[in-house]
């Protein structure tokens, strides 16, 4: 928008605005044809965009592991004292239930361990 010398106005004035002129949409008639296909591209493009944000995540981890360097998952593991494992029998046996293998075999040594 070029302004000629009869247009400028003193500061402080505001030029008019130029109004502008929308569009007018329509409604389009849908058949029980058109509004099915309707239904099935909104799943597919759920599905195509829920893959697109499950990969994207996917890199951005990765790039952040690059950067920083990986993740480290230390698994410690605790030992029952002999004790706790014998309490835990008796008390097993004392309510009648099952007692499972790994805790007849942790039982055992105990039993081992103590009689020497």
């Amino acid at each position: 928008m070029t302004i000629n010398k009869t247009q400028r106005r003193s500061y402080g004035t505001v030029l008019p605005i130029p109004k502008k002129t929308f569009p007018t949409y329509q409604k389009q008639q849908t058949s029980p044809q058109t509004q099915q296909d309707g239904i099935v591209q909104t799943f597919k493009d759920s599905l195509v965009g829920g893959f697109g944000a499950g990969i994207g995540m996917n890199i951005a981890d990765r790039a952040i592991s690059s950067i920083f360097g990986g993740r480290k998952v230390q698994i410690e593991h605790v030992d029952s004292s002999c004790e706790d494992i014998l309490n835990i029998y008796k008390k097993a046996l004392s309510n009648g239930e099952n007692i499972p293998q790994s805790l007849q075999e942790k039982y055992n040594k105990c039993i081992n361990i103590e009689t020497l």
